[in-house]
């Protein structure tokens, strides 16, 4: 690997995978707009395999991580109905940061300043590879979805928790 930009790249996310070592491939790019589709068109790869880390807050404000393939979005209304919530909404700008240690449009599902409970959508399972924040911008991990959930262990739950994107976000 040599003295590579990418080597000497530091976050809490790729000092666990080191650690641990784990396989992954780290891409790195120029961002701008901080969402999955510039992912998606940066790394040249599905949207589908691009996979959001979202902070939630349930109604009793208690925080979880919610893993989401690129092309859909989060079901907020099945999620708090499956966990027995009666709501679950989308952590600000400042929980974000405070809890994950991370900033919106760079949140990775590891190496967060609290241990939090993660569920992953099933659909991310089926990829052979998807692609993570590495928890700053215009970094992502490249890493089989299994090396993934083994890494979390029992802080993670797979299950169908997200629905297409409404038409209205996908155009802009």
């Amino acid at each position: 690997m040599g003295n590579s930009k990418k080597d000497s790249l530091s976050t809490p996310a790729l000092k666990i995978l080191r650690e641990k070592q784990i396989p992954f491939r780290l891409a790195t790019f120029p961002w701008k707009d901080k969402d999955a589709e510039e992912v998606s068109r940066c790394l040249k790869i599905p949207l589908r395999r691009v996979v959001k880390t979202l902070l939630l807050k349930t109604s009793t404000d208690e925080f979880l991580l919610a893993l989401c393939p690129g092309d859909r979005q989060v079901d907020l209304k099945l999620l708090a109905h499956l966990l027995n919530e009666k709501r679950i909404d989308l952590a600000n700008r400042d929980e974000v940061h405070k809890v994950t240690g991370y900033l919106i449009g760079g949140v990775s599902p590891l190496g967060t300043r609290r241990e939090l409970p993660v569920l992953m959508d099933s659909l991310v399972l089926r990829e052979r590879e998807i692609s993570i924040s590495a928890g700053r911008w215009g970094c992502q991990i490249l890493i089989g979805p299994q090396a993934l959930r083994d890494i979390l262990g029992s802080r993670l739950t797979a299950a169908d928790i997200s629905r297409p994107k409404e038409m209205s976000a996908l155009i802009l």
